[in-house]
């Protein structure tokens, strides 16, 4: 395979849109706590900061879920033999390496906020035995926000607003992971991996995924209607919110592999429709 084959199938296996959307979540939370001050150098470390941590963690999770993804994922670069697994760790471990250090040009507590997030992002694919694993990622998923709100100077006027926001981020993202474990099963059974799906079944999972999105919704907007965000971010979390309970109706009614991989690709949209919204919290 020649260069150019092995440089596109990496840049694939770090999901550039996901890793994107981490780098802007970093900006949009910085924007959203320094009052739509833009600072070029922060936002660059910023957001910078959030790609890196993300193509690092997808690159170290298709290294580990290598033997799994034979089963699951055959179609994906590292199952078929297009890059070896030396290379993804090695790139892996060099990203994650940079964006951690990068952050000393910006402050201390940046640069072990990066490191403490780093480590909890990258452990996750270690901890795939173990159920309780979503949970890591959906605290990996709440790291753009906490890093943001750290690069503003940790104001404490919206604290409690992030505290929120960050619950809901957790809870939603929770119940997109409970979702894509009935997607898995074949091959996480395979490789002794627990998963939600199957501890306590798939129909226990989609039920946990809907009341995480019912409570996750219920608490963006309720954040916006007693006057901690703007109307238009209770207008948008409120259509992203339902957009995404309705997804997880939909695989609570009938839990197989088929709905729930639909659900989960839906679930990212509306979560990219509410991450908008939180961009326009402030705005009055």
């Amino acid at each position: 395979m020649g260069l150019g084959s092995k440089i596109k199938a990496i840049i694939m296996m770090t999901r550039p849109l996901n890793s994107f959307m981490t780098g802007l979540a970093v900006v949009f939370a910085f924007l959203v706590n320094n009052n739509y001050m833009f600072n070029t150098h922060t936002c660059l470390i910023g957001f910078l900061t959030g790609f890196l941590v993300s193509s690092a963690s997808m690159l170290i999770n298709d290294y580990v879920d290598l033997e799994a993804d034979k089963i699951n994922k055959p179609w994906k670069p590292l199952p078929q033999g297009l890059v070896s697994p030396v290379t993804v760790l090695t790139l892996s471990l060099v990203l994650l390496t940079i964006a951690i250090l990068i952050n000393l040009l910006i402050s201390q507590i940046a640069f072990f906020t990066v490191l403490v997030l780093s480590i909890i992002a990258y452990s996750y694919s270690f901890m795939r035995r173990y159920w309780w694993s979503h949970f890591m990622v959906s605290i990996g998923t709440t790291a753009p926000f906490i890093y943001g709100y750290v690069l503003a100077g940790l104001p404490r006027e919206y604290l409690l607003f992030n505290i929120c926001f960050i619950v809901v981020i957790f809870l939603i993202n929770s119940a997109r992971e409970f979702t894509k474990s009935i997607t898995d099963i074949a091959g996480d059974k395979k490789l002794g991996y627990s998963t939600i799906a199957i501890k306590y079944g798939e129909k226990n999972a989609a039920k946990a995924a809907l009341i995480f999105s019912i409570i996750g919704t219920i608490i963006a907007v309720v954040l916006g209607v007693m006057g901690y965000a703007s109307i238009i971010y209770t207008i948008m979390l409120g259509i992203a919110g339902l957009w995404f309970t309705a997804n997880a109706f939909k695989v609570y009614i009938n839990p197989n592999k088929e709905v729930a991989h639909k659900a989960k690709n839906n679930m990212i949209k509306a979560m990219l429709l509410a991450l908008i919204g939180y961009l326009l919290s402030r705005i009055q």
